[in-house]
């Protein structure tokens, strides 16, 4: 009898942690949202896609019943640049035009690879009078305390990301395409 009792005590805490652990995993983004923001912390260099095989690899990668509007491209350009690269902290190239034949990039490539694959699509879909995606230079915040002070590495001095402005109302979408590559998280939050 006691032994069925322990056992029955076992089974609904494993249950317990494994809704735990679901529950920490469908809401990661907003708890990542929550906890983390980032501050621009200056400007990267905004590639345009000259290389025809980006171009290409972009074109290929867009679904036929593919949405114009902005949270569609910014969607896609996330998904074509996780499909184009894997993530390096040993990566020094960031033009788009290059790593997309290296198929790897830093934080500082992937920012620039989605950023110059949103201006495409953003282009492509005639909607460059309102909107520009750029690469910025960027300080990570846990609850409000700058993380980079923590880290000797100059791999955590900096950490890139992609602002989706509109030129009209200055309303801003940001993104870390590299996060989104290993955690799948969509949106970040910008101080």
């Amino acid at each position: 009898m006691k032994k069925k009792k322990s056992t029955n005590r076992f089974a609904k805490i494993f249950i317990i942690l494994l809704l735990i652990v679901g529950a920490l995993f469908v809401f990661r983004g907003t708890i990542y949202r929550t906890t983390v923001t980032y501050k621009e912390d200056g400007s990267r260099k905004n590639y345009k896609v000259k290389d025809k095989n980006l171009a290409i690899f972009i074109e290929d990668n867009i679904k036929s019943n593919q949405a114009g509007d902005i949270e569609s491209i910014i969607d896609l350009s996330q998904e074509i640049t996780d499909a184009a690269l894997s993530y390096s902290e040993d990566a020094k190239e960031n033009d788009p035009n290059k790593t997309v034949l290296l198929r790897r990039a830093n934080a500082a490539g992937y920012a620039a690879f989605a950023a110059s694959v949103g201006n495409y699509l953003i282009d492509k879909y005639k909607l460059s009078e309102v909107w520009e995606a750029k690469p910025v230079k960027g300080k990570l915040h846990l609850f409000g305390k700058d993380m980079h002070s923590q880290f000797k590495k100059k791999s955590f001095k900096e950490y890139d990301f992609v602002i989706f402005r509109n030129k009209i109302t200055k309303k801003e979408i940001t993104i870390d395409p590299s996060l989104y590559a290993r955690q799948g998280i969509e949106r970040i939050t910008k101080q």
